[in-house]
């Protein structure tokens, strides 16, 4: 049985121990190099392991790992487990840790990847639902959730953020998910922002009350060009004969 199946592994062995022990990151990570080889020694009949490792390690590229694994293997009996630790983002009460710099988001996204992949989205609405309760380091993760999710609304819900305004940075990363993955839906919507965002004050600065966050209109602006920009693309593209 491999280390990394026992909380705890990981502190009691040192990294000169491991080292050279594989490539890139397994030069110091027994864990995740134990992972490899019981995947491409067992294949599906890792699975419980592999389910195991995600659930217990607190590794993130170990996490990570699991997660491609079980994507890669099409286990849909995965499909409660990466649920739950989606669902993280919905608690009042967490250990992880959240927003987009956080470690954490980066295995929330790939878990997002994961289940889109087993084509799961029902957490979309969800996640959603919750959205308006969320603080703001939890709000900014859902747009890119919401894309890696494949969520049949998501341009009507990225859409809702910019309507409501609330947050630079949330209303700048919806306009960069509807440039990576928005219908043409969007444009009318965005058409009319870039006019309105193009009469706001001279400085492109607006902060509307002493406690209000600063809302630089002409950022908003040049992102909504370039989401126009590249949904248009996409919508040519679809509709070019093979």
């Amino acid at each position: 049985m491999f280390s990394f199946l026992w909380a705890g592994a990981i502190a009691q062995a040192c990294p000169a121990c491991w080292s050279g022990y594989g490539l890139g990151d397994e030069r110091f990570n027994k864990p995740l190099a134990d992972l490899r080889i019981l995947y491409e020694k067992e294949g599906r009949a890792a699975l419980p392991a592999i389910r195991e490792a995600l659930r217990t390690n607190s590794d993130p590229l170990v996490k990570q790992r699991a997660i491609g694994y079980i994507a890669a293997l099409k286990d849909m009996d995965s499909i409660p487990l990466l649920e739950d630790m989606l669902s993280e983002l919905l608690k009042k009460v967490s250990f992880s840790t959240f927003g987009l710099r956080s470690i954490d988001f980066q295995t929330r996204l790939k878990i997002a990847h994961a289940l889109a992949f087993l084509e799961s989205t029902r957490i979309a609405d969800r996640i959603w639902d919750k959205y308006a309760r969320l603080d703001l380091p939890k709000k900014a993760e859902v747009p890119y959730l919401l894309n890696a999710l494949n969520d049949p609304r998501l341009t009507e819900r990225l859409l809702e953020i910019l309507r409501q305004g609330e947050d630079h940075q949330l209303m700048l990363a919806a306009l960069e998910v509807l440039a990576l993955g928005g219908s043409s839906q969007a444009l009318p919507f965005l058409e009319l922002k870039v006019m309105e965002w193009e009469g706001k004050n001279k400085d492109g600065m607006e902060s509307r009350s002493q406690s209000a966050p600063e809302i630089f209109y002409s950022v908003l602006k040049i992102r909504a060009e370039q989401a126009i920009s590249r949904i248009e693309e996409r919508a040519q593209g679809s509709s070019t004969p093979k």
